[in-house]
């Protein structure tokens, strides 16, 4: 062999050698390096997982805002200003069960919004316990689901009823109250959010299931200027207490409601339902609008939603209400 080819040869061993040993170092590099990315701190609460919260903020920098939520982490808004001044009010939008800031109609609402005047932030929400969504389903009575063949949650994320004997279920109140608890914490960090903006009247819309939440939180809350239900769904047991929680507020001056139904099928028989109890009950305030809604929601139906909720908002300020 010549002194060529054994130069060649020691130069492709030690090639090889530092090859390997680069390999190595970056491997374990990588291992070190893996627990890091995986800490997302906006999620340690176990709330705001599986929403794909920084991906959004990576596609929405200008948009984003991260609510302050203290013991329960943090959670993601996605805010735009009124596109026409002056600005209408401001309007905070809680996703359904489920869903991210963006999805569904969210993406397109909240332009669609904004270009009729209103400042507008829409905020994700995680889905509840599975437990809570198995009773929740059990116990509501035969015929509210919607159009047969059809998913009834609005996200698409509820599981198919499951029978189950509901003597031999755990209670559910402390989970079902620690749930509602963590949506309260983010609807108010929200509204305060929009309030440090310089809007004074606020009001929040609830998208499927989060109609109830929206319901409930506005009760004990004093700067609410209305309460929005798009595609509602209630449990049974909150939908009994509507009437006289809507008579109570709206009674004492408080917030007026718009009720956005789907105008077909058993969703425009349930709102027909409502708005039948309301009138017994004599509540002031309640507005029932059908429209032709997609199940689930979709970007197309922006448009109309944001001309209705638009409207209903400014004949109410104009109306002084």
């Amino acid at each position: 062999m010549g002194l060529k080819a054994i130069r060649l040869l020691c130069l492709f061993l030690i090639s090889g050698w530092l090859n390997a040993v680069v390999a190595q170092d970056e491997a374990k590099g990588g291992e070190e390096a893996e627990p890091a990315t995986k800490v997302n701190p906006a999620s340690r609460s176990g709330f705001s997982t599986g929403l794909g919260e920084w991906a959004l903020a990576r596609r929405y920098p200008e948009q984003a805002v991260w609510l302050d939520l203290d013991e329960e982490g943090r959670a993601l808004g996605l805010f735009l200003p009124e596109y026409v001044t002056p600005a209408t009010g401001a309007l905070l939008i809680l996703a359904d069960e489920g869903q991210t800031a963006d999805e569904g109609v969210l993406g397109s609402l909240r332009v669609a919004l904004a270009e009729r005047g209103l400042a507008v932030m829409t905020v994700g929400l995680g889905l509840p316990p599975e437990a809570i969504r198995r009773h929740r389903m059990d116990v509501m009575a035969p015929g509210l689901d919607d159009d047969a063949g059809q998913n009834p949650d609005q996200g698409g994320n509820t599981p198919d009823s499951v029978m189950i004997d509901v003597a031999e279920e755990p209670p559910l109140d402390d989970l079902t109250a620690d749930y509602r608890n963590s949506v309260r914490t983010i609807l108010s960090a929200g509204v305060a959010v929009l309030q440090q903006r310089g809007y004074e009247r606020v009001g929040v819309l609830g998208i499927g299931w989060s109609a109830d939440y929206v319901t409930n939180w506005a009760a004990d809350a004093a700067a609410v200027s209305a309460v929005v239900w798009l595609a509602p769904r209630f449990p049974a047991r909150q939908a009994v207490t509507l009437p006289s929680l809507l008579k109570e507020r709206n009674g004492g001056q408080g917030w007026p409601v718009l009720d956005l139904h789907g105008s077909g099928g058993r969703s425009g028989t349930e709102g027909q339902a409502r708005a039948a109890a309301f009138a017994r009950a004599d509540v002031a305030g309640y507005d029932r609008q059908p429209v032709a809604l997609n199940r689930p929601l979709r970007a197309e139906d922006a448009m109309r939603v944001a001309s209705r909720v638009s409207a209903w908002l400014k004949n109410r300020s104009a109306s002084g209400d």
